[in-house]
């Protein structure tokens, strides 16, 4: 059945004009059209303009009426954690009230803990989980999302993860990429050159053998993964066919940014210890920034430079990076908000962070993350008709419909 969504008051378009991003001053452009309605069929956007042609009248058709509201891209969040087990709602208690990251360790919290209650629980104990989490985020805006594994950190846990996601993937309207997180920590049951090993030799092939995962990730920071073995991992990754997204400079600046470069990284993500130098470096390269305002808030640590990232001609992006240690909330309207006071983005700025060149940090500009004619019918209504108000009445969800393909799937 074909969609005509009607007399919209604001149709936020965030045109690319045939780029497959919008870095610097174009970052503010959003292609913003007024009393306009949009057709679509066959999941497709068809038509966009005041007046439905003839031609479109034929056929069983479902009509919006959204007088009174702006219409949007729908929402790509390019980097989370969501399939994990277990919470840590105590190691934050814990935290806020003055203990280390040690000390929460040695309490058996941290990263480990998550490891252990995600290898523990079944598929289907981690799809119920994944699943709330993915209708919740849905229901802020976003069709498409990325989703890493990265808590099982021995090859069976691994494929596990990818193999939820996957399975999400097909059961679900939205669309879910898979992101192969091995290189996320270092197991307390093997070396350091043991578990690079099996991520070399066991994991990515056996991956790449299924089919389930389109990227390679790897944490590159102190104590974490180092820049050679980031390298390792990649080289071995695109071997396989897996495209590079880089964890890097959220602590330090090791040279993460040099090796995702080398590697054709197609997005570097966290950036809150960013040197001249790394800035300078991702100028003219290609590579999306992709940022996290909720992690910065969440850990009271620096916020990601995007000002200056923007000013230098970068394309940034905006992501939840939603997980339990860091950021526990798949709200992308908030993470919007937070980059508009704390990382002193402009709106529209952030409205293309979270659509054309979200799309761009997974590889899908040219299919969504823009309303133009061609491209997959990926909309939210937000009951509002001004997009300003977005941003402006904040910590309240306006979404009033999601729409994936043309369908409408929340609302």
């Amino acid at each position: 059945m074909s969609l005509l969504i009607e007399n919209a008051s604001q149709v936020v378009t965030c045109h690319t004009k045939g780029r497959k991003f919008k870095a610097g001053k174009f970052q503010s452009e959003i292609g913003l059209l007024k009393n306009t309605s949009i057709y679509t069929d066959g999941g497709r956007i068809k038509w966009i303009g005041n007046k439905l042609p003839a031609r479109f009248k034929s056929g069983k058709m479902k009509k919006i009426d959204a007088r009174g509201k702006c219409v949007l891209p729908g929402f790509i969040d390019s980097h989370t954690h969501l399939v994990f087990a277990g919470s840590r709602a105590d190691e934050f208690s814990m935290r806020i009230k003055g203990r280390t990251y040690e000390q929460i360790a040695k309490a058996g919290g941290g990263i480990i803990s998550t490891v252990k209650a995600t290898r523990k629980a079944s598929k289907a104990e981690l799809i119920e989980l994944a699943l709330k989490r993915i209708i919740s985020s849905v229901s802020f805006g976003v069709t498409t999302i990325e989703a890493k594994s990265g808590y099982g950190l021995d090859t069976a846990s691994e494929l596990k993860m990818l193999e939820v996601i996957s399975e999400l993937n097909s059961e679900l309207p939205v669309d879910i990429y898979s992101t192969f997180l091995g290189a996320h920590a270092y197991p307390k049951d093997k070396t350091r050159s043991e578990y690079l090993e099996e991520i070399l030799y066991e994991m990515i092939p056996q991956i790449a053998k299924r089919d389930l995962a389109t990227f390679i990730d790897a944490f590159c920071e102190k104590n974490y993964f180092s820049v050679a073995d980031t390298k390792k991992i990649f080289m071995q990754g695109i071997k396989f066919g897996l495209v590079p997204k880089l964890h890097t400079n959220q602590f330090y600046s090791i040279g993460g940014i040099e090796a995702a470069i080398e590697c054709g990284a197609i997005s570097v993500d966290h950036l809150e210890v960013m040197k001249p130098s790394d800035i300078k470096a991702l100028i003219n390269s290609g590579i999306i920034a992709v940022v996290f305002p909720a992690v910065s808030y969440f850990l009271d640590i620096p916020y990601a430079p995007a000002r200056k990232m923007i000013e230098s001609k970068i394309p940034v992006a905006i992501a939840t990076d939603f997980n339990p240690g860091s950021a526990m909330s798949e709200n992308i309207q908030l993470s919007m908000s937070m980059a508009v006071h704390m990382l002193k983005m402009n709106v529209e700025e952030v409205i293309n962070a979270v659509t054309i060149n979200a799309a761009a940090a997974l590889g899908i500009s040219h299919n969504v993350g823009s309303i133009e004619t061609g491209k997959q019918a990926d909309m939210v209504i937000f009951d509002t008709p001004n997009y300003n108000d977005l941003l402006y009445h904040f910590g309240i969800n306006q979404a009033e419909a999601v729409i994936k393909r043309g369908e409408v799937i929340y609302g």
